[in-house]
């Protein structure tokens, strides 16, 4: 067993955890352990690329060869925005056609609209007034049924296209990019028998694993996942936001003042819960680091009556990686609940306003409605954007450490 586990087994001691400060042990010790373990979904990235840019560039073109599919997906993508954006819209009207139908049958039958208005003026409605003055009403005609189907058969072709055309997507960027897992496996293979023996021994077999599986898998994701979502999110965003200011640009404002408030949710919880994952992988490092010390050296620690001390280490560095996974899994599972809170104080908002709005005469109620279906729609991919930030970042650190493996110089 090596001199600082036999220190620090006969100590039984080991050092708290600071959830505000990180040491470079801390973040070199966590950055290994995450990237050997594969798993990184839960925390920051393994590292940056030193060169982003390049890396990333080179990345994005693995998928150079399967060009023409690539520009049906980018299609596939706008037509699925297209129709997903639409439909809210038209939805709006069907609720227009009830509301409107019920209230028509509250007004006399053979009159006009203008004259319901004014009979209604005249008994001191006004709120009501303003509010029929806003609506396609014919009064006593009731719903109009035969235009509520035509709506709805609309809204259903509507919502079935961008199904389709999201699945086609999905299918075949699926292809493409299981395609390119397969060459880039096969390049990587491939160059590993071209290296020198020199090479083997500057790196460790640890590294070389994890870029032959990790890695490889990191950027087909990020490639798959992230990539294919940056389209579809952009142009949704775009389309919603162009949506919600045709309808009204004053609720347009009051859906927005939410944002401001997630932003100030992700900078306040964001850093610290990475930063508590960083302090998880550390310790898990470290314990790691103790069981193999623990196991190599059983003989020695038995010989020696060292059995209680390496328990008591171990405790104590069990303890410290409960309490630095406690802190993580909290900062980051009470970030859902934070936004759901923000939002549907979004929606309170989005109807009181346009509630009072459609009394007033200023907006009709189908209006709303797909206002309110756009709010949801706007801060979904909002929120995708933010997560694929760290996953392209994780993708392109992960494709530098390949091409820098693919770059290595060859056996002569």
């Amino acid at each position: 067993m090596s001199t600082s586990t036999s220190s620090n087994a006969s100590t039984g001691t080991s050092t708290a955890v600071d959830p505000d400060e990180l040491s470079e042990e801390d973040l070199k010790l966590a950055a290994e352990t995450q990237a050997s373990s594969g798993d990184w979904h839960d925390g920051p990235p393994p590292g940056k690329a030193e060169a982003f840019w390049p890396s990333f560039k080179r990345m994005v073109g693995l998928l150079g060869v399967h060009r023409i599919s690539l520009v049906v997906v980018a299609l596939a993508a706008v037509g699925t925005v297209v129709l997903a954006v639409a439909a809210p819209k038209v939805l709006g009207q069907a609720t227009n056609v009830i509301f409107e139908g019920v209230v028509s049958t509250m007004l006399p039958a053979g009159t006009t609209k203008a004259q319901a208005v004014e009979m209604l003026r005249a008994r001191g409605m006004d709120d009501f007034a303003s509010m029929l003055s806003a609506m396609d009403v014919v009064p006593g005609a009731g719903i109009d049924y035969t235009r509520l189907g035509q709506i709805l058969t609309v809204v259903l072709a509507l919502y079935v296209g961008s199904g389709l055309l999201n699945w086609l997507q999905g299918w075949l960027l699926n292809r493409v990019t299981v395609k390119v897992l397969y060459r880039l496996r096969a390049q990587v293979e491939d160059k590993v028998h071209r290296l020198p023996l020199s090479y083997f021994d500057t790196v460790q077999r640890g590294e070389l694993l994890s870029r032959l599986t990790n890695d490889v898998d990191n950027v087909t994701n990020t490639l798959q996942q992230s990539l294919s979502s940056a389209l579809t999110s952009i142009l949704t965003v775009v389309g919603v936001l162009g949506m919600m200011f045709s309808i009204s640009w004053k609720l347009a404002l009051v859906a927005l003042i939410i944002f401001p408030l997630m932003g100030v949710v992700f900078g306040v919880i964001g850093p610290r819960s990475q930063k508590a994952f960083t302090h998880q992988w550390a310790r898990t490092g470290k314990i790691n680091t103790r069981v193999e010390e623990s196991f190599s050296g059983h003989a020695l620690v038995q010989v020696y009556g060292r059995t209680d001390s390496v328990r008591e280490a171990f405790a104590a560095e069990n303890e410290e990686l409960f309490r630095a996974s406690l802190r993580a899994q909290f900062l980051s599972g009470i970030m859902m609940p934070v936004m759901l809170v923000i939002g549907n104080l979004n929606y309170v908002a989005i109807a009181v306003v346009g509630g009072a709005m459609v009394a007033s005469g200023s907006l009709r109620l189908g209006d709303v409605q797909a206002f309110i279906q756009y709010s949801q729609q706007f801060s979904q991919p909002l929120g995708q954007l933010g997560g694929m930030a760290t996953a392209v970042q994780s993708g392109t650190a992960s494709a530098e450490r390949i091409f820098e493996l693919l770059d290595a110089e060859e056996q002569r």
